[in-house]
């Protein structure tokens, strides 16, 4: 295979538009620089020492001089400016540029200049990865910069960018050359740079200093006194403020007099958020939908650094200006219509929301449906599953399950992670956090409907897709409480024939290798635990399921405690256990629990999802070689084409950039080495990208749909693709194939839809027709 090609990193919102989150979490906005935006750039250089205003120009300058500089713009130039936006009202924090060198030349100049009250908090390092991003999507192949040997914060912005540098230095200034073509250290950096951001961004929501239930109230049957009821009586380990207007008209009235002040809760009432003597990190609105915004802004004057707003109602428009009001002062959102959130650590203890606190454990569980996210966590307490932390997302105005994967990945309390997925805003976002967290933290996902482009995207990435609610947590129980099974090898333990048969048949259904053994109907507590012992310790099993059936010969707790005591003796195979009782008995072995079901078929198909997902993370992950297509080339071919659909001589053309070759129809029929017609087809999603699908074709019923998947493609998902293929074509060849398609439309963007029609067999492919759309 060719060396290993890296795709370019993936930020959450868009690449040059869109909100950013700054070291310390705080948010800004990334867009465009225009010839409008000259006021504000005075302002910023107004505000800059003169040694950062030299450190940029190399002299020094006026303010008006240095913005004309800036948005100075030679015809026939790619150059792109971005400026980073931040606070109420909106002034520019920093700004980027990269300037090519030359009209078509595969180089540009690129420098950028941050406000001196901004320095340390990553955004050198995020203009320079935007900006690289997005010269090497327009043909630039290398960065130069200039900059004086005393610009110490510039010299280790590139440095330890992960880009391989090259300096020179000469009368005091430095001249800085690299390659922007991502590669592994850059990747893993842009990586890091976001999750540290992000997990720094979600802190105030999961450990504040301080909570304020802004619309606190005395009625009981309001959701602002049950807010803040939750908080108090789950004793969460900090201070809760209560917010409420009307403790300002007792504290002007003429009660103040009689030293009256309004107490909600038997806690001191505040006028206000602003009011509070005290840290407030975090603030839950439960307001009146037509008081949420301004309830925001008095949050963002205060300091408030996260928002849970409970209020439902909002209308699209609101709910646009609630998300800019939390931009604009640098908080993070959850809502609106959230139920809020739980953080079972004993020193946080935090239940800021409607939902009450659970028993502590290893998941963590997110919900877009509220209602939903309070039956979860009831079903959860019924199965002895403990909580590390809950959100419910609500509208998902700013944080998203994208946002909670990273917190989660790093933290010590979270073992397993579950969400409840409605819809996605970045699936392809998405399906990067899922392959690197999955391999340290099972991903379990429960969502409505069947979308071919999403269940692509879940088997592609190692997340486990429950069917149901109760597949999901009963796949969680197995992953929370057990360890991850070797192998597909099981050894079924029962006592009764027709549910044995069951349960073997819902293994081997499942993929599994079951053996049955039947201690009959007589079974006794000594046999169980004998035969589970022995079984436990032999080598030929990845793992125990237990079948109890109450048949009269043996009571139910003592077949439990037969099961826990033939644990203890080994420990590192995957049990579990199916008690057809009236209840669901909960078996321990010292510290550890077994996961006890109800259904056989219930407990077959959890330890299949289980067993696929351990196979997957036992696998190495998959690789994108690099084929080297000429890409230049390509780019042109696009650039001149324009729109609609590409020449037949030009698409041959494109093709071969990327090292496909276009035979055309054979004169004679189909050629021999080719029994299969197959036809690989890409379509681009406005939320997935391209969607790639292989078909066989030209069968008396029509075309049967093969596979799906989500570029970009790795070796491991192009044969996946073709696994239905095995014995009847070469598929190392269409390996190839699809991962050179999948290149194509990375690199690409202007394709919006390709379809190939091909013959292929046992010696190869013979690719006889292509049509290409670019948009």
């Amino acid at each position: 295979m060719p060396e290993r090609y890296y795709p370019a990193p993936l930020p959450q919102y868009g690449l040059e538009r869109g909100p950013i989150l700054l070291k310390d979490g705080r948010t800004a906005f990334l867009r465009p620089a225009t010839p409008a935006d000259r006021p504000l750039l005075v302002e910023l250089l107004s505000r800059l020492s003169p040694q950062a205003r030299s450190f940029r120009f190399f002299s020094e300058v006026s303010p008006e001089a240095g913005a004309d500089l800036l948005l100075k713009q030679t015809p026939g130039e790619d150059k792109v400016a971005l400026l980073v936006l931040f606070g109420e009202p909106e002034r520019v924090i920093a700004i980027g540029e990269y300037v090519q060198e030359g009209p078509g030349a595969d180089s540009a100049e690129v420098a950028f200049l941050v406000d001196d009250w901004f320095q340390g908090k990553g955004l050198g390092t995020l203009l320079l990865e935007r900006l690289a991003l997005i010269a090497a999507r327009r043909g630039i192949r290398r960065f130069h910069a200039f900059t004086l040997a005393e610009n110490h914060q510039m010299l280790e912005v590139f440095r330890s960018s992960g880009f391989n540098i090259k300096t020179e230095s000469d009368s005091g200034e430095v001249e800085v050359e690299f390659e922007i073509e991502p590669n592994a250290t850059v990747v893993e950096r842009f990586e890091l740079r976001e999750r540290i951001a992000t997990i720094a961004s979600l802190q105030p929501f999961f450990r504040p200093r301080g909570v304020a239930v802004v619309g606190a109230s005395r009625d009981p049957q309001s959701v602002g006194y049950r807010v803040l009821e939750n908080l108090v009586s789950n004793r969460f380990a900090g201070p809760v403020y209560p917010v409420n207007p009307a403790a300002s008209q007792v504290t002007a009235g003429s009660a103040q007099a009689n030293g009256e002040v309004l107490v909600v809760g038997s806690i001191l009432a505040y006028p206000s958020v602003k009011a509070i003597p005290g840290p407030v990190d975090l603030a839950v609105i439960t307001v009146p939908p037509d008081q949420v915004i301004a309830a925001a802004e008095s949050c963002g004057q205060r300091g408030v650094r996260a928002l849970v707003v409970v209020t439902v109602g909002l209308c699209a428009g609101q709910i646009k200006s609630l998300g800019e009001v939390c931009r604009s002062y640098g908080m993070r959102l959850v809502g609106p219509g959230s139920l809020g959130l739980v953080h079972t650590h004993p020193e946080v203890r935090l239940a800021a929301g409607l939902a009450g606190m659970p028993p502590r454990g290893r998941l963590a569980l997110s919900s877009q449906s509220g209602a939903l996210g309070l039956a979860v966590l009831e079903y959860a307490r019924e199965m002895g599953l403990g909580i590390s932390s809950f959100v419910s997302l609500g509208a998902k105005a700013d944080v998203s399950s994208n946002d909670l994967i990273q917190f989660w990945e790093d933290d010590p309390e979270t073992g397993v992670i579950l969400l409840y997925i409605e819809n996605f805003g970045n699936p392809r976002r998405f399906a990067r956090l899922a392959r690197r967290v999955g391999r340290q933290k099972p991903i379990l996902v429960v969502r409505p409907g069947r979308d071919p482009r999403v269940e692509a995207l879940f088997q592609q990435t190692g997340v486990i897709r429950a069917d149901s609610l109760e597949e999901v947590f009963d796949t969680a129980a197995l992953l929370t409480f057990q360890p991850l099974p070797a192998g597909p090898r099981v050894a079924l333990v029962s006592n009764a024939s027709g549910p044995g048969t069951l349960a073997l048949e819902a293994l081997r259904s499942g993929g599994l290798e079951a053996t049955h053994f039947d201690l009959g109907s007589t079974a006794t507590p000594s046999q169980y635990r004998e035969t589970i012992a022995q079984l436990l310790a032999d080598p030929a099993y990845d793992a125990v399921m237990v079948l109890f059936v109450p048949m009269g010969f043996a009571p139910t707790e003592d077949v439990a405690a037969a099961l826990a005591e033939a644990r203890r003796g080994e420990t590192s195979k995957t049990l579990l256990a199916c008690f057809m009782t009236g209840g669901r008995p909960r078996v321990f072995a010292g510290e550890e629990r077994v996961p006890v079901y109800r259904f056989p078929e219930s407990a077959a198909r959890a330890l299949s999802l289980v067993v696929q997902y351990a196979r997957w993370r036992r696998e190495p992950p998959g690789e994108i070689p690099d084929f080297q297509p000429q890409e230049e080339l390509a780019r042109e071919l696009v650039r001149r084409a324009g729109k609609g659909p590409l020449e037949p001589e030009a698409t041959r053309s494109l093709l071969a950039a990327f090292g496909i070759a276009l035979h055309g129809p054979a004169t004679s029929g189909p050629p021999p080495l080719a029994p299969l017609h197959l036809k690989i087809s890409v379509q681009h999603d406005s939320l997935f990208g391209p969607v790639l699908a292989l078909e066989l074709v030209g069968l008396p019923l029509g075309s049967q749909l093969l596979a799906t998947r989500i570029t970009p493609l790795t070796d491991k998902d192009a044969l996946a693709m073709l696994q239905v293929l095995q014995d009847h074509a070469d598929l190392s060849a269409l390996q190839e194939l699809l991962l050179r398609i999948s290149r194509l439309v990375e690199e690409l963007p202007e394709v919006s839809e390709i379809s190939l029609s091909l013959w292929a067999g046992s010696e190869g492919y013979r690719l006889e027709g292509a049509e290409i759309l670019l948009a």
